[in-house]
């Protein structure tokens, strides 16, 4: 997945800058834009989405767009930050429906502001269910914040007004959706929104009461490390588990060689069942779903059925004779994978997909056409995202800020031919506890195993 209130501003950082040493993120705050520079851009990125995108309807409402688009013109001025700019021009981010649309994070200033030493947010988060935000069951011991720890503020700054802050500006298809994105980049928009610090001195509240304690700052914990994306283990009564974090085409040859390694001891460890979780897979690239895909069939298959599509130069070979460029048409359409005959780790047994919320993109994808081809059986929550997925994701640079844009030329039309606006339905409902991801995972092998 590309890989979702006003700002606080000055008021806010001049609190924190008093109490605590910063490290100051001149890659944010350097540039100066005026009100005009500011407005192109924004005209700029509306502009790009619109000209891109087959069919914004599909998920926007074009009315509320150009309205929320016109309040948002209001608030620029002159002297603007990137901060600034960024935090006034992604309001309109929810507004598309679609995680693949919008104004991307500012990933660049980001990644120069750690080279030059600066450090994130070290305790990842997740939101429970009455939308508090709690210190995650993957944070590591010796912090001092303890799994399940409700945040109560960060610096000063209550958490209430993080998220009112930060989630109004999140893509996504809803506001759950937005929630997860938030909680999984949590590190990165607490710097976005409120610079990056020495130290992170964290109110916290749990059956012990109420404390504080200071954390010290490390590098990005949303995603985790590279050596931890992918990963298989045995579990009881011949029940084998696969942990698919993304099919980001970075990691092709990684996967690649996972996979060879993980079915191979799949083969050894003689497994009837194979739980394959993609709770956490926010998408990437067809090339690795389908790498994982021939393990499991030797049948052929589409993802898809049908496209309504831009027409760009680079996909207009593929389309029908005589279409023009930018124009849009929707026409049945398979994309036909036929998976080695002969694949010797090949699995046989009983395949169960293990979905979620934030199951995303690609992984949706995967994870439908496991469903309409009845390779798999579909257990979790239903994905926030849609089955009918929006693809083939196109950026564009702001001329003035340097922002990035985000929009899909492709609408695609599931293998089974369904229309709705509805996520992958699970076969098997198991309800995802926030605060505890082993959860669904333990339900999910005692329905295996009876």
């Amino acid at each position: 997945m590309f890989d979702v209130l006003k700002y606080a501003g000055v008021g806010v950082s001049a609190l924190i800058v008093a109490s605590c040493t910063t490290y100051t993120p001149l890659d944010m705050e350097e540039a100066r834009f005026t009100r005009t520079e500011v407005a192109e851009d924004f005209d700029a990125f509306l502009s790009f989405v619109k000209s891109t995108h087959p069919n914004l309807e599909y998920s926007a409402d074009i009315e509320a767009l150009d309205a929320a688009a016109e309040l948002i013109r209001r608030t620029f001025s002159d002297d603007m930050t990137l901060r600034d700019a960024w935090t006034a021009m992604a309001i309109v981010n929810p507004k598309f429906g679609d995680a693949h649309i919008g104004l991307r994070r500012p990933v660049d200033a980001l990644e120069a502001y750690e080279e030059r030493g600066g450090a994130l947010f070290p305790a990842p988060v997740v939101f429970d269910g009455a939308g508090a935000i709690r210190i995650a069951q993957s944070a590591p011991g010796g912090m001092g914040v303890e799994p399940g720890d409700v945040v109560l503020s960060i610096n000063g700054i209550a958490t209430r007004d993080m998220i009112g802050h930060i989630l109004p500006r999140m893509r996504g298809e809803s506001e759950a959706l937005g929630r997860l994105i938030m909680e999984r980049y949590f590190s990165q928009y607490f710097w976005i929104t409120y610079g990056g610090y020495d130290s992170y001195a964290v109110r916290v509240k749990s059956d012990r009461g109420v404390r504080t304690v200071k954390l010290k700052p490390s590098g990005d914990v949303a995603q985790g490390s590279e050596e931890n994306l992918y990963a298989y283990e045995k579990l009881s009564n011949k029940v084998g588990y696969l942990e698919v974090t993304t099919f980001d085409i970075q990691y092709k040859d990684q996967f690649i060689a996972f996979l060879d390694g993980a079915f191979t001891q799949i083969n050894e460890d003689g497994i009837d069942a194979l739980i394959i979780d993609l709770r956490k897979n926010g998408g990437g690239a067809h090339d690795l779903s389908d790498q994982l895909m021939a393990y499991l069939t030797d049948k052929p298959f589409s993802a898809i059925s049908g496209v309504t599509a831009r027409v760009t130069k680079d996909n207009i070979k593929l389309l029908p004779p005589g279409v023009e460029l930018g124009s849009v048409l929707s026409l049945p359409f398979q994309q036909i994978i036929t998976p080695p005959k002969d694949l010797p780790l090949r699995f046989n047994g009983k395949v169960y997909a293990l979905i979620g919320a934030l199951t995303y993109s690609q992984a949706i994808s995967f994870a439908s056409t496991l469903q309409d081809y009845e390779i798999a059986i579909i257990a979790g929550e239903e994905t926030q995202g849609p089955a009918n997925q929006t693809g083939q994701v196109q950026s564009f640079t702001l001329p003035n800020t340097g922002l990035q844009t985000l929009a899909p030329i492709y609408i695609f039309k599931r293998a089974s031919g369904d229309t709705s606006r509805r996520g992958v339905i699970p076969d098997v409902e198991i309800v995802n506890d926030p605060l505890d991801s082993q959860a669904s995972l333990h339900r999910l092998v005692e329905i295996i195993q009876n």
